[in-house]
């Protein structure tokens, strides 16, 4: 059990903007964030604080069986990254029926806390947001996680104001959101097309879209513009217009309100569902929250927005936060040299466990073995809030790597409380997976059926459990309960 003591002996916080060290800091202080990253047999502690202005942080990496069961403190309070914060930048589109409480009330049904906050005044562009004291003011509080950036609903398809005011507004505002929040992750939130197409024009018509025939036309302007700029930005992007789409185009579905533009209840519902997964980075189907709306209608939702953002030939940048651990070894006797070929898009922390109880933080260590022999090395790779192992084997005496396949496959979110993507390359779609207990007891089992495989562990016991691919590819993967 990890007590209080144990964490203030463990604390070693870094400020940004400051060389100030700080220790020994209570684990009850007001303020102070704590998440848990689960890799493999380490935990990596993610502690945060604010002090002033400042904004202080440690990743702490641990590796201990114990901390592969449950991780409670001693109040009994499970802690784990199940907890984030979240900002929404936009206008009506966002708060016609509180998106921001749907997709709060969603993660709440999946049991998860997302702490939300918004600003989103009506016909605002991201270029007045830009240029907004109040957006201003709230990106600067820092700590949040994730941050929803959502244009006014025409400028992306109108080329003038796509180029001149929507590409700069996103560009300049992830500057400001990097410079305060460094740990933060930006999502952009494709909206949809006017019910009916048509013509776009500016308030005096100086500048104007095509006259789009229909809604799809419209819809294929705005995920145009989405996606062009998450890709030169590399941010995610939320396809909320696509699941519309497709909804739209698959049945006789009214998304739209009686203006033909905004959301009515089912639009925002469906917008949430996208939003959520976005964030999550896990399916929206099965989940109890509705909305009011009725359950068949809301699993047909949940499936859409699951198929739009998991089955499409666009990755949506789903995972483009997500680090990739990966190493080579020189051995020359008894010393290994290991070169650190990781890559990531943000900074990373590294720890690497030798094989022989030793570890190092360093990017790239050399070390000493005492004896001749096979060792696993492990290198976790991690940002702020995800992380990514791989293992290798070295032989000291032979002057051998044996690559341990461990990252051909991911899984998330992990921990889980009821449902679990597999991420699987081309080549394991068909291959057998399995879930085993901490006796090795085999607890589930099935087959990969696609390249995000969803698997439900909602019957699962709390607890550590291995989960393996084919005959040789295994991770760990924690269950918890709320």
């Amino acid at each position: 059990m990890l007590r209080k003591q144990n964490l203030r002996q463990l604390s070693r916080f870094k400020c940004i903007q400051s060389r100030a060290i700080f220790y020994d800091l209570p684990f009850y202080d007001e303020g102070i964030k704590i998440k848990f990253i689960i890799k493999n047999s380490y935990a990596i502690i993610s502690i945060e604080k604010k002090y002033g202005n400042l904004f202080c942080n440690t990743d702490i990496m641990m590796k201990s069986i114990l901390l592969l069961t449950l991780f409670f403190i001693s109040t009994g309070t499970l802690v784990a990254q199940d907890t984030l914060s979240v900002l929404f930048i936009g206008n009506s589109y966002t708060s016609v029926n509180n998106l921001p409480q749907l997709v709060q009330s969603l993660s709440n049904s999946a049991g998860k806390i997302l702490n939300i906050d918004s600003n989103i005044p009506g016909g605002f562009s991201l270029s007045n947001h830009a240029n907004d004291p109040t957006t201003f003011s709230k990106i600067s509080q820092g700590n949040w996680d994730y941050v929803i950036l959502q244009e006014q609903s025409q400028i992306p398809t109108i080329d003038f104001y796509r180029y001149n005011n929507m590409y700069p507004a996103i560009t300049d505002l992830k500057s400001l959101i990097e410079q305060y929040n460094p740990c933060a992750r930006i999502i952009t939130y494709m909206t949809w097309g006017r019910r009916y197409g048509g013509m776009q024009c500016d308030a005096s018509n100086t500048y104007c879209s095509p006259n789009f025939l229909d809604f799809n036309h419209m819809q294929d302007s705005l995920t145009s513009a989405y996606t062009e700029i998450s890709e030169q930005l590399n941010i995610q992007c939320a396809p909320v217009g696509v699941t519309w789409q497709n909804i739209l185009n698959d049945t006789t579905l009214v998304l739209h309100s009686g203006d033909n533009s905004h959301p009515n209840i089912d639009g925002s519902y469906v917008a949430a569902l996208t939003i959520f997964s976005s964030i999550w980075k896990q399916g929206a189907s099965g989940l109890s929250y509705t909305a009011g709306l009725p359950g068949p209608l809301a699993q047909y939702y949940q499936s859409k927005s699951d198929n739009t953002l998991f089955n499409s030939s666009n990755d949506w940048n789903l995972l483009i936060n997500n680090p990739s651990a990966n190493f080579s070894a020189s051995i020359s006797g008894f010393n290994t040299t290991f070169t650190n070929l990781s890559s990531s898009i943000n900074s990373l922390n590294y720890l690497w466990d030798f094989g022989d109880g030793n570890t190092s933080n360093m990017q790239n260590p050399s070390h000493n073995y005492l004896t001749n022999g096979t060792y696993l090395i492990t290198l976790i790779a991690s940002n702020c809030i995800f992380a990514d192992t791989i293992t290798n084997s070295i032989q000291i005496g032979t002057n051998g790597m044996e690559t341990i396949p461990s990252s051909k496959f991911q899984c998330y979110p992990n921990p889980t409380t009821n449902q679990l993507t597999i991420i699987a390359d081309n080549q394991l779609i068909g291959s057998v997976y399995t879930i085993y207990d901490k006796t090795g007891k085999p607890v589930r089992k099935g087959t990969i059926m696609s390249e995000h495989h969803v698997v439900d562990v909602e019957n699962l016991t709390i607890g550590s459990y291995i989960l393996g691919v084919g005959d040789s590819l295994k991770q760990t993967l924690i269950v918890i309960k709320e």
